[in-house]
């Protein structure tokens, strides 16, 4: 799956988990998926298995994969403009969230602009030359989710009205930490991919808790999950340098450009994992000044940790 329009970097969520007493055993089940990889620890629940969890997320790469071709939404990204085409309940499900934290972000989270990630070479097809900027704003008129259409009558249709090329890396991942949560019969559980991470109940009566990685090496940051999830976005471990400055592997939806951010990492808590990975794509892109506003318009729970330049200094915003 992972091509990430906004994720090519080392999520940086580091688990700290507590020690399991004899009382009750911890399961622990991992593997990998989606391009990285996952670990599900649960207490006290015997119908979970390696199998099933799997199965589960194979058939949730097998509809947002955008590197097999026969993916639903590789499908989807293959026809033509205009037409309208029936997908999934689960695909559609996520595309209409996605179009609705767009609309939330003003554009600043947006998985249609693939065509924009590859011609940066963020994508699949890597390059070593940075494009011109004849070939940015090619990709830049081809390159919006505001560019499909959904309708949900007798059956789930989505229509594209220009060739965008639509990528959910950046919201897939927590999809799938959510669904995951759903096949576990426990009320005790950790669920992560990627980095992205939902916990529900306890470890040995102590909530789960986890440590946001610092960007200049100082202890983790801790952060006690009570029912909730993070995800993270941070720029300061993959970046490349274009006519001498330094740029992020995130792009800036409205120019089309790897954005200017001052930011270094941003983290979401939320009750809902998929929209925590969302939301901390589009505050890296914005930066911390319309981050921190759009945190206390929507009420959201956010570490902000700024750049080298800020000398790395934590906001913390609802918590």
């Amino acid at each position: 799956m992972n091509r990430s329009i906004a994720k090519l970097y080392l999520i940086s969520i580091v688990l700290v988990l507590g020690a399991c007493g004899v009382s009750e055993k911890i399961n622990t089940f991992t593997g990998s998926i989606m391009g990285t990889t996952y670990t599900v620890k649960t207490i006290g629940d015997k119908g979970i298995s390696q199998q099933k969890i799997d199965d589960r997320l194979a058939q949730i790469n097998q509809i947002f994969s955008t590197w097999d071709a026969k993916s639903e939404l590789s499908v989807v990204n293959q026809q033509p403009v205009n037409k309208w085409t029936k997908v999934s309940g689960e695909l559609f499900y996520v595309l209409k969230a996605a179009k609705e934290i767009y609309q939330q972000t003003d554009g600043y989270f947006d998985p249609g602009i693939g065509h924009l990630v590859d011609v940066w070479g963020f994508g699949a097809n890597k390059t070593a030359q940075r494009p011109t900027q004849s070939q940015v704003q090619q990709a830049f008129e081809n390159s919006s989710i505001a560019y499909l259409m959904l309708k949900d009558d007798t059956h789930k249709m989505v229509k594209k009205t220009r060739d965008i090329y639509i990528d959910l890396s950046a919201i897939a991942k927590g999809y799938g930490v959510d669904e995951i949560t759903k096949l576990l019969n426990t009320k005790n559980y950790l669920v992560e991919i990627g980095g992205e991470v939902r916990s529900a109940g306890s470890n040995e009566g102590k909530a789960w808790t986890v440590g946001v990685e610092h960007p200049n090496k100082a202890a983790p940051i801790a952060m006690t999950l009570k029912n909730q999830a993070i995800a993270t976005s941070g720029n300061y471990r993959h970046y490349f340098i274009w006519q001498g400055k330094r740029y992020m592997h995130i792009l800036n939806p409205h120019t089309g450009l790897p954005a200017n951010s001052d930011l270094a990492s941003v983290s979401i808590i939320h009750p809902q994992t998929m929209v925590a990975d969302a939301y901390a794509t589009a505050m890296m892109a914005m930066g911390s000044q319309r981050a921190t506003a759009l945190a206390k318009q929507r009420g959201l729970s956010v570490i902000l940790i700024l750049n080298q330049q800020a000398h790395f200094k934590v906001t913390k915003i609802n918590l």
